[in-house]
């Protein structure tokens, strides 16, 4: 009977050891894989934490550009009735807590002071308001300047958290105008003229209708007298020495600063960019920095409506395009018309003007094939944006004048 007994417990172990083994292997062996030590992470560098706070700083600063654009927009369109909008080479700008507009084209030279005011007013009791005006703007100073810009001060004090990456500068008392040209304009005492008639610096007034039905416009204009070249010799000293450092050109840093601003200093754009050179942070003041300081900065308006600033950074960006991402192109003057363009559109678009691909390091064996003259006429005729194919056109053709 004990035999037996064992025989069977033998047999009933036998076949349960298939089934328990079975069993283990189906439930078990995946808990013990679950539970063994997971691949430690990906640890990202100091370095590359830093360039991405780098990108969301310059995320944050475009955002918040937008942003401050749009609100101050509209506190002038509910107080003027409407909100002039301006190419980089005119600046328009508000005194007096938004009462009075004043306009400068740096193109042509016409300056307006204009003030909103009760239909019923006589224009001796304006006057002399207006004359005030007038010779605050005349006697305006980078420092002045940017006080009247209230969104780049209002984004520069948002952007507070990146205070380690954004690079601001406190802006100067130089002037913006000529002492001369403040003690050539003539102010008529004789009344106002309904008519405006050009005047080289005999400053007219005149009443207009206003984009307000309750208000009138009283405008007070006249031409600045100064030529393209008397501009350009205020900023001699620092083009020079910024050409030799950066073995480029002095006249191609003086025809991208007439075609950009017309060497208007408080030049803006929506994009947004700064100054003389119309600096882009994202872009040019990203590379320029990397370039001059050893690492990327977000260069504040502050910064870059300084023209010594502005000039630096512009002459940097122009080096670091002819002698980094064009530095195969074998010829120096294909390779200035190369980064002229790509000064206004980035050095992918350029590449698709000769292989219709956005890749300059696949152009380059094509460019190499032409000569500057080819290159400078595949650049003209089949860049991808008219507003690049004029821009270099003009580049090329005012570089002659600062010979």
């Amino acid at each position: 009977m004990n035999k037996k007994l064992t025989i069977t417990l033998l047999l009933s172990i036998a076949l349960a050891l298939p089934i328990v083994i079975l069993t283990y292997d189906r439930l078990e062996w995946p808990l013990l894989a679950k539970k063994s030590e997971p691949n430690p992470a990906v640890v990202p560098t100091p370095e590359e934490l830093q360039e991405q706070r780098l990108e969301q700083g310059l995320e944050q600063f475009e955002q918040t550009f937008r942003q401050e654009a749009a609100a101050y927009q509209q506190e002038i369109t509910e107080q003027w009735g409407e909100f002039k909008q301006a190419p980089p080479s005119v600046w328009i700008s508000y005194d007096e807590g938004n009462t009075f507009r004043r306009t400068v084209d740096y193109e042509t030279g016409q300056v307006l002071v204009e003030m909103l005011v009760d239909p019923k007013q006589r224009l001796d009791q304006i006057q002399p308001e207006l004359d005030k005006a007038v010779y605050r703007l005349m006697n305006s100073t980078e420092k002045t300047a940017y006080e009247s810009d209230v969104v780049a001060q209002r984004v520069e004090q948002k952007m507070a958290a990146y205070g380690d990456l954004l690079q601001t500068d406190k802006p100067g008392d130089q002037r913006l105008f000529s002492i001369d040209d403040l003690l050539a304009l003539r102010i008529p005492r004789e009344g106002f003229y309904k008519v405006w008639y050009p005047s080289n610096n005999t400053a007219m007034t005149n009443r207009l209708a206003s984009a307000r039905p309750d208000k009138e416009l009283v405008r007070v204009s006249f031409k600045v007298p100064h030529s393209i070249h008397k501009k350009a010799a205020k900023f001699a000293s620092v083009v020079k020495t910024a050409a030799q450092k950066e073995k480029i050109n002095e006249e191609l840093i003086y025809a991208i600063m007439e075609t950009e601003s017309s060497f208007n200093p408080m030049a803006k754009s929506y994009i947004p960019a700064y100054g003389l050179m119309q600096i882009v942070p994202r872009t040019a003041g990203k590379d320029a920095t990397r370039y001059l300081y050893g690492e990327a900065k977000i260069l504040a308006p502050s910064f870059l409506y300084q023209p010594d600033n502005n000039i630096v950074i512009g002459a940097a960006y122009l080096h670091v395009l002819q002698f980094k991402y064009m530095r195969k192109v074998k010829n120096s003057e294909s390779r200035m018309y190369c980064a002229i363009a790509a000064y206004n559109t980035g050095a992918t678009n350029v590449a698709r003007a000769f292989i219709n691909k956005a890749s300059f390091n696949q152009a380059v064996h094509e460019i190499n094939k032409l000569t500057p003259a080819e290159v400078y006429e595949k650049l003209k005729n089949y860049l991808p944006q008219q507003e690049t194919r004029k821009y270099i056109e003009k580049v090329a053709r005012r570089m002659k004048k600062y010979l």
